[in-house]
């Protein structure tokens, strides 16, 4: 096997916007593009390779062929891909919202919990995201809150920047503000419980729809996750995500386990068995877990996701 890249899969969202095509080059035909799914095995955006001989296949057909030389043997039971990969592109505010736990999802809905972590790739002079809620609120004064459409109250409102890698677990009340780009990575799930959209409406005119009840069943009321967006590193029991820098070469060794990379800046290309796969800003190349050595050769800085 070899690197492989994968076609992204544009969604179209209220909020989007075309700074995948600022940014990135990307070759958008929409204004409203809020969603690329870069690296997915989910059903409602499956990841076609678009590079060497495998191109055309899904990850999901590759998942049924090539299971462990693809994922390692860590993963030789799995049915589907693990982890999701996107670029989300905030031109207006997300719905407030909140993701289940592994339990609930798996009894409510059918799916894997959402647990997730951002590298925030660009963001507007005074820049914010909503991020949890603020000291000792309760259930109870939480609902208040939603009920009397004073929900600022309770939520806190949060700066970002540039380069600020954030966590966010299952529970954590949450959403992105206007002007942020991100690096998404999660767990393989597209379960959302929206607590709060600013009363926007669908193209046939009706309000869309909240979950305020299965949101309360989610959220974490007791310690919120820490403001401090400094980290190099992310860790979970489902991914661990790095920043890395490189000039001229770094080797890396797969250690029987796909290795992802997503390219934010510079260029390069990685380097296997003699033979070389281009890098550039905005590529996600998922490393097989059979390739064993490979090197990463140029400038470049990138996201490393295990």
């Amino acid at each position: 096997m070899y690197p492989l890249k994968f076609a992204p899969v544009y969604q179209e969202r209220l909020w989007g916007g075309t700074n995948l095509k600022k940014i990135f080059g990307r070759d958008i035909t929409s204004d409203h593009i809020g969603e690329s799914w870069d690296l997915s095995g989910h059903s409602n955006g499956v990841s076609i390779v678009e590079n060497g001989y495998l191109a055309g296949k899904s990850l999901n057909q590759l998942i049924i062929e090539y299971r462990e030389k693809l994922m390692g043997k860590k993963f030789a039971e799995n049915e589907s891909f693990p982890i999701l990969v996107k670029i989300l592109d905030a031109n207006d505010n997300l719905s407030i919202q909140v993701h289940p736990d592994d339990e609930y999802a798996h009894r409510v809905e059918g799916e894997a919990g959402k647990t997730e972590a951002w590298y925030v790739i660009h963001a507007k002079d005074d820049a914010h995201i909503i991020y949890g809620l603020k000291d000792h609120i309760t259930k109870e004064a939480f609902i208040k809150a939603v009920e009397m459409h004073h929900i600022s109250d309770v939520i806190k409102k949060v700066p970002v920047k540039a380069g600020d890698m954030i966590y966010v677990p299952s529970g954590t009340v949450h959403a992105l503000l206007e002007g942020v780009m991100v690096y998404e990575i999660q767990q393989n799930s597209d379960t959302t419980y929206r607590i709060y959209d600013y009363d926007r409406v669908t193209k046939d005119g009706k309000l869309r729809e909240l979950h305020i009840d299965k949101a309360l069943d989610v959220i974490t009321f007791t310690k919120q996750p820490s403001c401090v967006f400094t980290d190099h590193s992310i860790s979970s029991q489902y991914f661990s995500v790095e920043k890395l820098s490189v000039t001229g070469d770094l080797h890396g060794e797969t250690k029987e386990i796909f290795i992802i990379y997503c390219v934010i800046e510079g260029s390069g290309e990685v380097v296997y068995q003699d033979k070389g796969e281009s890098l550039k800003p905005g590529d996600t190349v998922l490393i097989p877990a059979c390739l064993k050595n490979f090197t990463l050769r140029g400038n470049l800085r990138l996201l490393q996701i295990t």
